[in-house]
């Protein structure tokens, strides 16, 4: 019996499979397998002053969202509104509601207008060296202070191009006074304040808010935070500090807005990480930082109406 040579079968079997493929199948190209559309996959630009609560809220969403992926870039206020104003397709986080003109420059430059929604509240806080002599500031001397027209003691920001230099110069100045500079960041903040006890300081109170942070309880025995007094509606003067409840209830004038700002476009990205921001969870996340969240969670109370047992 002859046996055929095994590579002359496999030529055989091969050129019966070559003949019976549809002739356009041979100029079709590979197929491809696609994969999850990520269409809640962005890059966010947000403000360095939130970023221990951005990444909770991010870490968090991204677990039960494990298909769904958050790029968030920290940068100075300044830099954040930068990729606002010349990427068509950005996500940014800061820590005010844009102003008119630069809503208006943005419809200028690229024809949209932005989607703004404050999902926490933070504040501007006033710290200074535990022999500073007072508790208290009028809220017209730190204006003057701030706008330079007071030399009583010297203004030290958090951050060059901060948001907190935007905010408080929006509110008293345009420009800053001759005795205001800026530290790159809260430790050399807490370094100049212990070498002068004349000075105030300004820092977001986002990084000294959760007292549960070993490093914020360090920081807070190094510094005094102080009152803000200003008269009310009725007149009546009211002295308050930068803290959760006084945040919530409106009374601490330095108070401000965490915007989640996006361009206008038929089609968003990122819908599923705002949609989480005002869920009960993301407010639970806000509240144990202790911020404040622009919708507070909700709480289920069951009443026992059978009697005691």
């Amino acid at each position: 019996m002859q046996y055929r040579p095994l590579y002359l079968i496999a030529i055989f079997c091969l050129s019966l499979l070559a003949c019976s493929r549809h002739p356009d199948q041979a100029s079709l190209p590979p197929a491809t397998i696609e994969g999850p559309t990520h269409i809640d996959s962005i890059t966010v630009y947000a403000d360095e002053a939130f970023r221990y609560i951005i990444d909770q809220e991010v870490r968090v969403y991204e677990n039960d969202q494990p298909e769904q992926h958050l790029q968030v870039i920290y940068l100075p206020e300044a830099e954040v509104l930068k990729h606002l104003n010349t990427d068509s397709f950005s996500t940014v986080v800061i820590g005010r509601r844009l102003r008119e003109s630069e809503r208006t420059q943005l419809f200028k430059n690229n024809h949209i207008t932005p989607d703004e929604s404050c999902f926490a509240r933070d504040a501007i806080a006033l710290v200074a060296n535990p022999a500073f002599p007072q508790d208290t500031l009028p809220y017209g001397l730190v204006g003057q202070l701030v706008a330079g027209r007071a030399e009583q003691y010297k203004v030290v920001f958090e951050g060059n191009g901060s948001g907190v230099l935007s905010y408080m110069f929006g509110l008293f100045s345009q420009t800053s006074g001759h005795s205001a500079f800026a530290v790159k960041n809260t430790d050399e903040l807490v370094e100049y304040l212990q070498k002068d006890d004349k000075a105030i300081g300004f820092l977001p109170y986002d990084k000294i808010s959760d007292e549960d942070v070993a490093s914020v309880c360090d920081l807070l025995k190094k510094v005094k935070l102080l009152y803000v007094a200003k008269a009310d509606s009725s007149g009546r003067i009211i002295a308050s500090t930068a803290s959760q409840s006084e945040i919530a209830d409106e009374s601490y004038p330095f108070a401000r807005p965490i915007n989640f700002i996006q361009h206008s476009m038929d089609q968003k990205v990122g819908t599923g990480f705002v949609n989480f921001l005002y869920k009960d969870r993301s407010g639970r996340i806000i509240l144990k930082s202790g911020l404040v969240p622009a919708i507070m969670p909700s709480r289920t109370i069951n009443i026992n109406t059978g009697g005691l047992k």
